[in-house]
């Protein structure tokens, strides 16, 4: 990578980062993009060339979950054995949401702002409704459904254990998770 476009992709990180932190501590919607600019240091206009509106910034923080969480249940749609494909989705949606509560919490598909727009909330809506198909099958119970949607919005947990390590919380989470599925039959 030429050292031009090393900078540009080390600014439209930092893009990324601000935001996040502002979105974070202050809301999406109380967070522009002058504010941004402004914690950056740099002109709006900077901010501009990388992302010419809110949503893209909220677009690019979630693409890497939803690349994530597609891939996860590509693989889960290969494992044949239900045991196997659930423990598969189990442990990789924990390991996701770890790493998503670390680095974009506290944003959800729950959130409003990606409630509000339809683009994003579908697509997480279609992942969220093909990991149930995979997990419990074409006709889940009410039952089994009501635990894979208790334990797809994990944030109030992640917020309420947030003093554990990640490896601490993985581990508590997956216990939980394995719990309420294997209650729900």
């Amino acid at each position: 990578m030429s050292t031009r476009a090393a900078q540009a992709e080390k600014t439209r990180q930092a893009v990324l980062d601000t935001a996040r932190k502002l979105f974070v501590d202050h809301g999406f919607d109380a967070t522009s993009l002058q504010q941004i600019a402004d914690a950056m240091g740099v002109t709006k206009a900077n901010v501009y060339y990388y992302f010419r509106t809110k949503i893209a910034i909220l677009e690019a923080l979630l693409a890497p979950t939803v690349e994530a969480l597609t891939s996860r249940l590509d693989d889960a749609e290969r494992i044949a054995a239900r045991d196997e494909r659930v423990e598969h989705l189990i442990t990789t949606w924990v390991d996701q949401v770890v790493v998503a509560y670390r680095t974009i919490a506290p944003m959800s598909r729950h959130d409003p702002i990606v409630r509000r727009h339809e683009k994003i909330a579908r697509e997480l809506d279609d992942l969220a409704g093909r990991g149930l198909r995979l997990m419990f099958g074409p006709a889940p119970t009410v039952g089994q459904q009501a635990a894979y949607w208790l334990i797809s919005d994990l944030g109030v947990v992640n917020r309420r254990l947030d003093h554990l390590s990640d490896d601490e919380l993985r581990a508590t989470l997956l216990r939980l998770c394995r719990g309420v599925v294997r209650d729900a039959g």
